[in-house]
């Protein structure tokens, strides 16, 4: 036998072991080719172990040396005479001349697949897992058509390199795992971020919305908004003019006015993913060659690739009045932005609606104009029988309001107000229903006994519009409602504040002018998923608080900031008036026609009580929770001068207390606050869980059970406050008063 240089590719065998960065067909490709040239193989091929329904079956993975391309493509193999040792991983297999061999020389293949080119010399080896030898991962095979090839130092080098090929092997699956776990670790780090910024760049539409009142106000300011938030390179919203049978543009960038004639307006027919999608009702994605295609048509035969989207605006009727578009440099598919650019034209197509409904109802109001004696006493029996008749007297508060509606004589129309008492302050709402008639106001009466309702549960202000906009989706899909709530705790000043896409309260303190911010979420039956943020404010001393509907500051002949700027103007010129004043002077200086109901509930705040005092401890989950919560409260009352409540107090915190550590397996929190001059201590104490406790008849042996029976015989007054994602239980002691 020819001495064969064996030294080189078995280094090279040994170094691929030892490295990492490899995929398997890689590792495969390397072996084989070094272990056919270390052997002096005319051929060698790299067999992989797997099963399918017929059972063990070995896959041709790779081939090496000298006339691969005689061998038949390749396809699973099953166990043959020749095969079988190695495929099992019994032992190495070298024939000298397979034809000759009394094991192998019968029949025409000799012990080969039929396809099988002829072999005289013949070795093969197992390759088994590195930790566990029974584990036959596969099987390398060399050929040669000459007989007396391969020597037992062949079979040697062979099983040597089958070894180093193992760890390669083992390597680059780990590698592989590896790669597999950080690529879905990073596909969910950009879902994440890809859902952080659609909600963020639709929170921010819907607040731009909500203080946007016409329809120059929505296309000036959405394509800009949008193209900035997702890297476009132009976004265009494109609004259906019938007169012409033309879409007319209003992008971010804007069209150069020596292009506005062609660029600015296109025909309804004109064949491209725009008009496609406002004639078909559905998204258009548009690959580049499309794009390409639409500018040579026009005259630019070589712009850089683009890639974009067209998204139909639909109207509440289902009619298409236009498309949001946009489109991004380069390639890549824009499918997958069909959602976001979705939720963002439905929620500019309902505030097109809306800006366009003020022109077509105020030409409906004109020309009903004769018809308005008729229809002012069935008006204003509607109003007086949907809007409160009568407002909380308050200890720390002092209320008036107004209602002017657009249509003069007949008083009917969806803005409403409201204000109720809770146990632990007072609401109050504005709200504006979509519309300026019978249905409106209808509406508005439902949507008043909604919000008061879910208040009257407990349900803070963010909660109850939630529930409110869900109950107004499921009634409807024809309108929509904006509304405010804000909660005041007038012993303390604390406000909590929440908006369904309503303009927030103005604050007046002297000649301070100021808000009550809150970030607005969509307006009432626009989205069924909706949640309303609440924002807490404290209102420290003397101030007046203006909630107002978007007449007071809208009109279809002025601009928006002219009413603003007079609301702002007339509040801080009667800051320091009765709030019957206030509101009065505030009506009478809107500088515009009425073109739609103005609304109004303006409060005079005294500021906070001065001797109210407050404690808060945070209680953690277990036994001596209550034991811990008696002690702060006996130093708090001892502190408070209190001690004749003390003794009912701590059976009335020791309840609630449990109950909140048992029930709900949760931490908890105590809040406790006194009155000096009432002698009236709350206790209240907050869990995460939003199952309301329920008392039990417990029997004349039970242990257990008589919790809230005794907090009920124990307290003046006790109740339950929903508060987002759990619950506040509280109970209300009195004291004598001398």
């Amino acid at each position: 036998m020819v001495e064969r240089r064996r030294d080189q590719p078995l280094l090279a065998i040994t170094h691929l072991a030892l490295r990492d960065g490899r995929d398997l067909r890689t590792v495969l490709d390397a072996a084989t080719r070094a272990t056919t040239e270390a052997v002096g193989a005319e051929y060698g091929a790299f067999f992989y172990h797997d099963r399918d329904v017929h059972g063990d079956r070995l896959d041709l993975l790779t081939l090496a040396g000298a006339g691969v391309r005689e061998f038949p493509e390749a396809e699973p193999v099953r166990h043959t005479a020749l095969f079988a040792p190695t495929f099992e991983g019994a032992d190495p297999v070298r024939v000298d001349d397979v034809h000759l061999d009394p094991r192998f020389g019968h029949g025409s293949t000799h012990g080969l697949p039929d396809t099988h080119r002829d072999v005289r010399s013949y070795l093969a080896v197992p390759v088994t897992a590195v930790d566990d030898a029974t584990h036959v991962i596969g099987a390398m095979l060399f050929g040669h058509s000459a007989p007396g090839r391969f020597d037992a130092e062949a079979e040697a080098t062979a099983l040597s390199a089958a070894r180093g090929a193992a760890v390669a092997i083992d390597n680059a699956l780990l590698l592989g795992e590896q790669l597999e776990a950080r690529r879905l670790a990073e596909d969910r780090e950009a879902a994440a971020a890809a859902a952080a910024a659609r909600t963020a760049l639709l929170q921010s539409v819907t607040a731009l919305l909500s203080t946007s009142a016409t329809t120059a106000d929505i296309t000036g300011a959405v394509p800009r908004r949008v193209a900035e938030a997702v890297g476009c390179v132009s976004v265009a919203l494109y609004l259906r003019d019938d007169a012409r049978g033309v879409l007319v543009r209003h992008g971010h960038p804007p069209v150069s006015p020596e292009h506005e004639a062609t660029a600015g307006t296109m025909a309804i027919d004109a064949g491209n993913p725009v008009t496609e999608a406002v004639l078909t009702g559905r998204p258009v994605v548009a690959p580049p060659e499309r794009i390409a295609e639409y500018l040579r048509a026009h005259g630019v035969p070589d712009a850089p690739p683009r890639s974009g989207l067209a998204v139909p605006l639909v109207e509440r009727s289902g009619r298409a009045v236009g498309a949001l578009a946009a489109d991004w440099p380069g390639p890549e598919d824009r499918a997958g932005e069909v959602p976001l650019f979705a939720s963002v034209a439905a929620q500019v197509s309902l505030a097109l609606e809306r800006a366009q409904l003020l022109d077509a109802e105020r030409a409906a109001r004109e020309s009903l104009a004769g018809s308005v004696a008729a229809l002012t006493d069935l008006a204003r029996t509607l109003q007086r029988g949907l809007l409160p008749q009568r407002l909380p007297v308050l200890d720390r508060v002092r209320v008036a309001v107004r209602y002017q509606p657009a249509v003069v004589g007949a008083e009917v129309g969806g803005d409403w107000y409201d204000a109720l008492e809770v146990d632990d302050g007072v609401v109050f709402v504005i709200g504006d229903v979509q519309g300026h008639n019978t249905t409106a106001a209808g509406l508005m009466g439902q949507l008043r006994t909604a919000v008061r309702a879910y208040v009257s549960e407990g349900h803070g202000p963010g909660a109850a519009l939630e529930r409110t906009n869900r109950l107004l989706v499921d009634q409807t899909d024809e309108l929509f409602a904006t509304c405010c709530l804000v909660r005041l705790d007038q012993e303390s000043g604390t406000v909590a504040v929440a908006s369904a896409g309503h303009p927030p309260p103005l604050v007046v303190r002297g000649h301070d002018l100021g808000e009550l911010s809150v970030e607005p979420g969509p307006p009432l039956g626009v989205e069924h998923a909706a949640t309303y943020p609440e924002q807490s404010h404290r209102l420290d001393g003397d101030c007046r608080v203006v909630m107002y509907t978007d007449g007071v500051v809208e009109s279809r002949s002025d601009q928006l900031e002219s009413g603003a700027r007079a609301l702002r103007r007339n509040a801080l010129a009667a800051s320091g008036t009765d709030p019957e004043e206030l509101a009065g002077r505030i009506m009478a200086g809107i500088p515009h026609r009425l073109d739609d109901d103005a609304a109004m509930l303006v409060l005079a705040y005294r500021g906070p009580s001065t001797q109210v005092e407050e404690a808060v401890l945070p209680l953690a989950s277990d036994l001596r929770a209550a034991a811990r919560a008696r002690t702060f409260l006996a130093a708090a009352l001892t502190a408070w001068d209190a001690g004749d409540l003390l003794e009912e107090a701590e059976l009335v915190l020791s309840e609630l207390v449990t109950n909140a550590l048992v029930h709900t397996d949760s931490a908890a929190g105590v809040t406790l606050r006194f009155e000096p001059a009432r002698r009236r201590l709350t206790v209240a104490v907050r869990d995460a869980s939003t199952r309301h406790p329920r008392e039990r008849h417990a029997g004349e042996d039970a242990l257990g059970g008589r919790g809230l029976a005794i907090v009920e015989a124990l307290s003046a007054a006790w109740g339950v406050a929903a508060e987002g994602a759990g619950k506040t239980v509280w109970a209300e002691l009195r004291g004598y008063v001398p």
